[in-house]
C-alpha cells in the first residue's frame, strides 16, 4: 500500500530543523517503542548546547532515561529520532536529542484503510435520498412493511437515531474522495446506485466532518466469512466538496497514516 523511506540528516540541518521546530511552538509525538499510546506536546525552546527540547509539560509520564521514539512535522515534512527522557531544574518535561535525526519520504494511495485499526464512521439520514435530481423519501418506500422495523431492531437503533432514521455505518476505506462500507442484505434497499445522501457525518474519534452529499456508485456482492450471510461492498463517492471540507478530510487521512504508518515503518527501521 505504501513505502517509507528515511534519510539521515546531517549534524548542522538537525540543528536547524529543531531550531524551527522551537521557533514555531511546534509539536511532538512520543511514544515507547511497541506501543500503542502516543502522547503529544507542545516544545517552549531548543537548547542547541544540551541538545534537549523543553516541553510545555511537567507530568511524570516515563521515568527518567526511558527511551522514546519522537516524530514531529515541519512544513509538510515529517522527521524522527530516539530520545531520553529527562526533567529541568523546573520540573518541566525534557528530551534528550542526541541520536540522528530523520526525515521521511513516503509513496502512497493516500487512501486510509481504517478497518480494523481505526474505529470511523459514517452516519446517513436514512428518510431521504436523490435518485437522479428527484427526492426519494426512503421512509415511505419501507413503511408499509415490517422489513424497516425488522432492520431497526438489527442494527440497535437508539431511540432518537429511529426517530430521525439515521443510521451509522463502519467505514472501511477512505479517500479524500469517497468511502466503501460493508452492508447486510435488509440494508441493501438503502443504497441503491446513483442515490445521493445529503449531509452525511464522517465521525472519526476526536472530530467529526459533514459532507454536503455523497453518491452511491456501486453496490457489488461481497464474500464474507460467514457464507450464509449475504453482504454487500457500497462504493460512494464525495460530491461539492468545499476546499475547506476537502483540506479537512485529506488533513485527516494524512495524520492517521502518519500516527500508523510512519511511526510503525520506524520501529521497524531502528530495529
Amino acid at each position: 500500500m505504501s513505502e517509507t523511506y528515511f534519510s539521515k540528516l546531517d549534524a548542522h540541518e538537525k540543528e536547524s530543523r529543531l531550531i524551527q521546530l522551537a521557533q514555531s511552538k511546534g509539536k511532538v509525538t512520543v511514544w515507547v517503542k511497541g506501543k500503542k499510546i502516543l502522547h503529544k506536546f507542545n516544545v517552549l525552546e531548543y537548547d542547541k548546547n544540551r541538545f534537549e527540547l523543553i516541553l510545555d509539560s511537567r507530568e511524570n509520564l516515563y521515568p527518567l532515561g526511558t527511551s522514546l521514539l519522537c516524530t514531529f512535522e515541519l512544513r509538510g515534512m515529517n522527521f524522527f529520532l530516539k530520545v531520553l527522557v529527562n526533567k529541568s531544574i523546573l520540573g518541566n518535561f525534557l528530551l534528550e536529542t542526541r541520536s540522528e535525526l530523520f526525515k521521511s519520504e513516503k509513496r502512497s494511495s493516500y487512501r486510509l484503510l481504517t478497518f480494523p485499526i481505526y474505529n470511523v464512521n459514517a452516519e446517513f439520514d436514512l428518510s431521504e435520498a436523490y435518485e437522479g435530481g428527484k427526492v426519494v423519501d426512503i421512509k415511505s418506500r419501507t413503511s408499509q412493511t415490517a422489513l424497516f422495523k425488522n432492520f431497526l431492531k438489527l442494527v440497535e437503533m437508539h431511540e432518537d437515531e429511529k426517530k430521525n432514521q439515521n443510521i451509522k455505518y463502519r467505514i472501511q476505506d477512505l479517500s479524500v474522495t469517497g468511502m466503501s462500507l460493508h452492508i447486510g442484505e435488509l440494508e441493501s434497499q438503502f443504497f441503491k446506485k446513483d442515490f445521493i445522501f445529503k449531509d452525511v457525518r464522517l465521525h472519526f474519534p476526536d472530530e467529526l466532518i459533514m459532507i454536503p452529499q455523497v453518491k452511491v456508485v456501486y453496490i457489488v456482492d461481497y464474500i464474507s466469512r460467514d457464507k450464509k450471510i449475504k453482504t454487500y461492498k457500497v462504493g460512494l463517492h464525495f460530491l461539492n466538496l468545499t476546499t475547506t471540507v476537502d483540506e479537512m478530510i485529506g488533513r485527516k487521512i494524512n495524520e492517521l497514516l502518519r500516527q500508523i504508518d510512519f511511526n510503525k515503518d520506524f520501529e521497524n527501521f531502528t530495529t
